[in-house]
């Protein structure tokens, strides 16, 4: 559709054809001749057939912007796809880290609860030490009591033989004494000069 400098066919073309779809701000419009006069973007003005102006846009416009839609929700599907596809990968290294971690978990378990029993274990053997080393210093105390006791007894044996030896000499000196009386008091009965 061409642009023309007035409102008939006859009018020179300034514009020789207008593509459908360009936008166009109406300035008159003339109801009698059925021409409006137009400014295009460029600053060109000049009168079309009003019939081939319209408010909304055309069919291909919109069909050309829901191409455009199409293709930006085309695009933001794929990439939600791939995204998917990208947690999907990450969720099962998510869930094999967790196997993994659960598997260490146990062993750790295992590793704890083998600690804790030797530790029972520990304190245990604490414990009867402790109890053998009071058992000991009882023991050496008894040691103690029985080296004393024995000294004692040591000294009483030996005051004891001391005084066992003094007796029989005495005993001794006294049969001695006894025996040389009877004898002197035989001779002296027999008349021994």
């Amino acid at each position: 559709m061409p642009l023309r400098g007035g409102q008939s066919t006859e009018y020179r073309i300034l514009h020789r054809a207008i593509r459908t779809g360009t936008r166009l701000e109406r300035l008159e419009t003339n109801e009698e001749t059925g021409y409006s006069r137009v400014r295009m973007s460029d600053g060109l003005e000049g009168w079309l057939q009003s019939q081939y102006l319209v408010e909304e846009p055309v069919s291909r416009d919109l069909l050309e912007k829901v191409q455009q839609k199409l293709n930006a929700l085309t695009s933001s599907h794929q990439k939600t796809l791939n995204e998917l596809e990208e947690l999907k990968s990450r969720e099962a290294g998510i869930a094999e880290a967790n196997l993994s971690l659960q598997s260490k978990n146990d062993e750790l378990s295992e590793e704890l609860k083998s600690l804790t029993n030797l530790a029972s274990n520990v304190i245990a053997i604490d414990e009867q030490n402790q109890q053998l080393i009071e058992e000991h210093d009882v023991l050496l105390s008894d040691i103690d009591d029985l080296s004393v006791a024995n000294q004692s007894f040591q000294d009483t044996s030996d005051q004891q033989w001391f005084l066992r030896g003094a007796g029989i000499i005495l005993l001794g000196l006294l049969i001695g004494f006894w025996i040389s009386r009877k004898i002197y008091n035989k001779h002296s009965s027999t008349g021994w000069s």
